[in-house]
């Protein structure tokens, strides 16, 4: 099984603080899903706690004193291929929100043009100008507040972002009421389960980082494929 992440969105921000970011691997999206078939039961799920997201978007008031998009720039650690582009970093932006009574959420506005509408200087234009509406409004519900983000940031051209601010406004509200992200969507499990992708590579380096991801625990891997056919089967065949 996939190790599981955190579901808090502010610890995904660290790397904006000092030091920099460092270089991560990176996943992305069309695929030929793979499993590793490596004997492990899930992880066992804690106890069922549902805390009310629906009813707290309608009863906690959202009073935002500061907002902003940054840069989230890291390179990666080796080139990602995939049949339309190559990739030698990520180019995406860190959505802050601090609310008046000091709480501060994160989100994140993942962008890739050949997959999302957004580039990142779009994305970093839009996330300044929602960001600007939240400041400027009077305070209002959390539901009146993502309604407002969503005039702003409208349709499938502004969705990553949209998303990033968002995420931001509702991590602030979790964490003025010191509830975990988790907990706040329903409290079903207290992780998730990823998978990692393998870029378009040689045969042979397709099946080095197959065994080194399913070592760390992946239970399910997606492969890159779409460049050329024949060599696509002999990444393959290894994988039965």
């Amino acid at each position: 099984m996939a190790p599981p992440l955190a579901a808090s969105s502010s610890a995904l921000f660290s790397s904006l603080l000092p030091p920099p970011p460092k270089p991560y691997p990176h996943h992305h999206h069309r695929f030929s899903l793979i499993s590793c078939r490596l004997g492990r039961p899930p992880p066992s799920a804690p106890p069922t706690m549902s805390f009310g997201f629906a009813s707290l978007t309608e009863t906690f008031t959202v009073d935002v004193q500061r907002a902003e998009g940054r840069p989230l720039d890291v390179p990666l650690l080796s080139p990602f291929t995939i049949a339309s582009s190559r990739l030698e970093g990520v180019g995406n932006v860190a959505v802050r929100v601090e609310l008046r009574n000091g709480s501060v959420g994160w989100g994140e506005a993942p962008v890739l043009p050949s997959v999302t509408a957004e580039d990142q200087e779009t994305a970093l234009a839009k996330a300044a100008e929602a960001c600007g509406v939240l400041v400027r409004s009077p305070p209002r519900t959390l539901k009146g507040a993502l309604g407002v983000v969503g005039e702003v940031l409208p349709g499938h051209d502004f969705a990553s972002v949209r998303a990033g601010v968002e995420m931001a406004l509702i991590d602030a509200v979790a964490n003025s009421i010191q509830i975990p992200l988790w907990k706040l969507f329903g409290g079903v499990s207290n992780c998730i389960t990823t998978d990692i992708t393998i870029p378009i590579v040689s045969p042979s380096e397709a099946a080095e980082l197959a065994s080194k991801y399913c070592k760390q625990g992946f239970g399910t891997l997606k492969l890159k494929v779409g460049k050329n056919l024949n060599t696509d089967i002999d990444v393959l065949k290894p994988f039965g």
